[in-house]
């Protein structure tokens, strides 16, 4: 049913109930009426037959008369055989003159079953009962159909004047919404009701401007949108009842460089003790009826990171957080004299050995064959150890001169996890590593395979050299949004002291140097995993882990075509 039918069923209704009201009305005001006219014509004759005057004298000689004294017997009948009149106190008439002095009645007699209009008055010594004969009630009472036909003829005129008028506004309304339907489809419409002509105008300029409105407001949406993502800054801001409404992958990030446990939804920060006053400030503000902006600044040292967390409380109650981390301070040129100097160091070893070991081959051209034979593999293991070290540095200049040197594909980083524990199945089972792995199933991204592959592998032989044996190594990807995979990585080994947490993604760093050289690692497999991770748009931290060992939190921005299951 339309909205136009819903309207003309309701107004027929009014209409029906409004005229039965009317008529019912009219029908009990004209039997009033006639009733007081009844009442009025036998309260003379009443009068008269008072004054001595006979039946036969009055001008109704079909009058039924009778006068009762006060316990109701009958003192005066005009009927012959209707002496006896049983109950007669009990009926109508009687018991209203009774109380009121006078009462009426139409009602059958009890003798005859003749209808009569009794008229009964109190007097002294008893009372007067006059009842006048009718063949029925509508001759009693009479009702004048006139008004009550004219009444409906105007009900039905005014529903005929309803409709007519019902379906020229239907009609308009209709041509209301194909003119909407046309603007919002950005064709031109001219309402050809001049009536409405100006509303139409209206209309047209108002979805205009709304037009230009939103497409202003999605601008700026994206501009902002834009701006988060690339912000060297956490951001999240929250409701009134504290539901994150945005938030930047870095939020998340920071957020999980404070927290003991893995944090998979912004609200859990308020759970976080180290942010307490924080959350205190929030308390205290958000039940403050002020509508000042107001700010709170907390200085978080954790993991060997210092952290500036800053709350703002807007007048609409709503809040937000922002964590910057301020840690990392070094100058750029600083950074390339170290690496410099770092590749000069570590490049110098390698070709020392190798040159002391092919001199005392020269100078001793009679040596024995199992030592010359034991230089010779002397050399060729660091040779070996100078091809990895070239290869290391090869790989952390691609990354920096930018992201069209690797290829792009849809990679199922299931399949990538995979691959590096089969192939470092031998060595995990010498040192009896337990590998864990928690990942949602088919979780794509768009990335580079073998960058993809060097941070597993890499973060896997970092625990291989260092975390010790007899340990477990836990993959986790504990959060998944629209447009980043979180992931944690964390190994239950020896871990590192709180004073390296900052330098472990350093080129060349080591915090053990002489084991680490011993081992054979290069030093850079930490920088090309971060390289490797900022080249997909993520970042990684470093922390300690809650059951020993050391934990790594990163990011990678995945398809955002593909959905995880």
């Amino acid at each position: 049913m339309t909205i136009n039918q819903r309207i003309s069923t309701n107004f027929v209704a009014i209409f029906v109930v409004f005229a039965l009201i009317i008529i019912l009305f009219t029908v009990r005001y004209e039997k009033s009426i006639a009733t007081d006219k009844l009442s009025a014509q036998l309260a003379t004759y009443t009068h008269l037959f008072q004054k001595g005057y006979d039946v036969v004298q009055l001008a109704d000689t079909s009058l039924y008369i009778n006068t009762f004294d006060n316990t109701g017997k009958v003192t005066y009948n005009n009927k012959a055989g209707m002496d006896s009149l049983p109950d007669i106190l009990d009926q109508k008439e009687m018991r209203m003159a009774l109380r009121y002095g006078i009462g009426t009645s139409l009602r059958h007699s009890t003798v005859n079953r003749q209808l009569y209009f009794f008229y009964a008055t109190k007097v002294k010594d008893g009372y007067i009962r006059i009842g006048k004969p009718f063949p029925n009630k509508s001759a009693a009472l009479p009702v004048d159909y006139v008004p009550i036909f004219v009444t409906l003829l105007l009900f039905a005129m005014a529903t005929i004047a309803y409709f007519a008028t019902s379906r020229r506004f239907s009609t308009t309304i209709n041509t209301l919404k194909r003119l909407i339907e046309r603007v919002d489809s950005g064709d031109k419409y001219n309402f050809p009701d001049s009536e409405f002509s100006e509303i139409s105008e209206y209309i047209v300029r108002s979805y205009q401007k709304l037009e230009r409105t939103q497409k202003s407001l999605d601008m700026e949406r994206e501009k902002l949108w834009a701006h988060l993502r690339l912000s060297k800054r956490g951001l999240c801001i929250f409701s009134p009842q504290r539901k994150e409404i945005l938030s930047n992958e870095l939020f998340i990030q920071y957020a999980n460089l404070i927290s003991d446990r893995p944090i998979q939804y912004s609200e859990k920060i308020f759970d976080i003790p180290e942010l307490f006053d924080v959350v205190e400030f929030f308390d205290d503000r958000q039940r403050d009826h002020g509508n000042a902006l107001e700010t709170k600044t907390v200085e978080v040292h954790k993991n060997n990171r210092i952290l500036i967390v800053h709350g703002i409380v807007f007048p609409d109650k709503s809040c937000e957080i922002t964590i910057d981390d301020i840690t990392e301070r070094e100058e750029q040129a600083l950074l390339k004299r170290q690496l410099t100097q770092n590749i000069s160091h570590e490049l110098k070893t390698p070709v020392s050995s190798i040159q002391g070991f092919m001199e005392t081959i020269i100078n001793n051209p009679n040596m024995d064959a199992d030592k010359r034979k034991f230089f010779i593999e002397r050399c060729h293991a660091q040779s070996v150890r100078l091809s990895y070290l070239l290869q290391d540095i090869s790989m952390l200049n691609k990354l920096d001169e930018g992201s069209g040197i690797f290829d792009k594909d849809k990679i199922d980083l299931n399949e990538v996890i995979q691959s590096v524990l089969s192939d470092v199945s031998l060595e995990l089972e010498d040192k009896h590593i337990t590998p864990h792995v928690s990942l949602p199933s088919h979780l794509y991204i768009q990335g580079n395979m073998s960058l993809l592959y060097s941070i597993f592998r890499n973060l896997i032989d970092n625990s291989l050299h260092y975390a010790g044996s007899n340990i477990s190594i836990h993959i986790n990807c504990f959060r998944v949004d629209s447009e980043f995979l979180h992931f944690s990585y964390a190994d239950t080994g020896v871990g590192v002291e709180s004073k390296h947490l900052n330098h472990l993604f350093e080129r060349f760093y080591r915090v053990d140097k002489g084991r680490s050289r011993k081992l054979g690692g290069t030093g850079l497999g930490l920088a090309i995993v971060k390289n490797a991770i900022a080249f997909h748009q993520g970042r990684i931290s470093a922390k300690h882990h809650p059951g020993g060992g050391l934990e790594f939190v990163f990011s990678l921005r995945k398809d955002p075509q593909e959905n995880v299951d």
